[in-house]
């Protein structure tokens, strides 16, 4: 039971300290300014990759997350206002926990995963309209939360019979797909006013980010089921995107969102490398947001 809740509050308060404080958070600190956000960028990219490696003696993934934590803690009191260095080195703690968080978890813990999720979009809908430079206490507690769930975490061992498989880059194209339109929709409708939909139906969004949840671990589709099912989903959202209308658009993307990443958090948890891991991570988790976030900015949807 400790090692369930441990679980599940490290990753939930984990995503949702990158939900309001990365993504959110300093980005609009920064009004979006790719130039003065790319140490960011970098540190998250050098973080991620040197996760899946052996750091000297310290090779359990768990020792690497309370590190990881540890520095991220540090720079969360410099919340909002950072330099290039320290922005890179946030970046650069926020990187390895991406792929480290996720490791942990095994193929069948469905219920963690399930936590977890409905944990960060529920503090990620309710926050996202706090104003972003008076989140130093969201920085601080998050980061908390997950620190002392890391310490939970140290008898606990990542079991390599619990791994499924490694998969072929190909096999996580459409992932970083799902992440790159996300990432657009999200960026473009955060930063329209007409149809900015956490403004004004926070807890709708909620409840459609819990209903996708259950629908995602519910149904048994095939992969290949599952991704003309990810695909409607997008299509619908981003034609209401379209079409501005905000009702429809802050139950359907919602529910979206909550769908496609339980798969991908699911495919991912199967990897047996962690190497292996940490470099998809770098396409999924930073290439695919920041193109995204750039076409976002380029304004071509609205």
């Amino acid at each position: 039971m400790i090692q369930f809740t441990a679980l599940a509050l490290l990753l939930g308060f984990e995503l949702s300290y990158y939900l309001l404080i990365i993504q959110t958070g300093i980005a609009q600190h920064y009004h979006s300014d790719l130039f003065k956000l790319f140490p960011l960028f970098l540190g998250g990219v050098l973080g991620t990759i040197s996760s899946g490696y052996d750091w000297g003696k310290i090779t359990n993934p768990v020792h690497k997350i309370i590190i990881a934590l540890s520095l991220q803690l540090a720079f969360s009191f410099l919340y909002p206002v950072y330099s290039s260095f320290t922005l890179g080195l946030l970046g650069l703690s926020v990187g390895m926990m991406a792929p480290l968080s996720i490791y942990l978890f095994k193929a069948n813990q469905r219920k963690e995963l399930f936590l977890a999720l409905a944990i960060a979009y529920s503090v990620g809908s309710y926050g996202f309209t706090s104003f972003a430079d008076s989140r130093e206490w969201m920085a601080l507690v998050f980061t908390g939360i997950s620190l002392i769930s890391a310490l939970f975490l140290l008898p606990y061992k990542v079991e390599q019979d619990a791994k499924l498989r490694s998969f072929s880059f190909k096999m996580y194209l459409p992932l970083i797909l799902w992440v790159f339109l996300d990432s657009n929709l999200f960026e473009t409708l955060s930063r329209h006013e007409s149809i900015n939909i956490w403004s004004h139906f926070t807890y709708l969004i909620i409840a459609f980010h819990i209903l996708g949840l259950i629908t995602a671990f519910s149904l048994d589709l095939n992969e290949r089921k599952q991704h003309l099912f990810i695909s409607v989903l997008f299509v619908i959202s981003y034609s209401l995107s379209y079409l501005e209308s905000p009702l429809a658009l802050a139950m359907v993307y919602p529910f979206a969102i909550s769908y496609y990443n339980v798969i991908v958090f699911t495919a991912l948890s199967k990897e047996i490398s962690l190497q292996k891991l940490s470099i998809m991570m770098v396409f999924i988790g930073w290439i695919a947001s920041g193109l995204g976030l750039a076409l976002a900015l380029s304004h071509l949807l609205h």
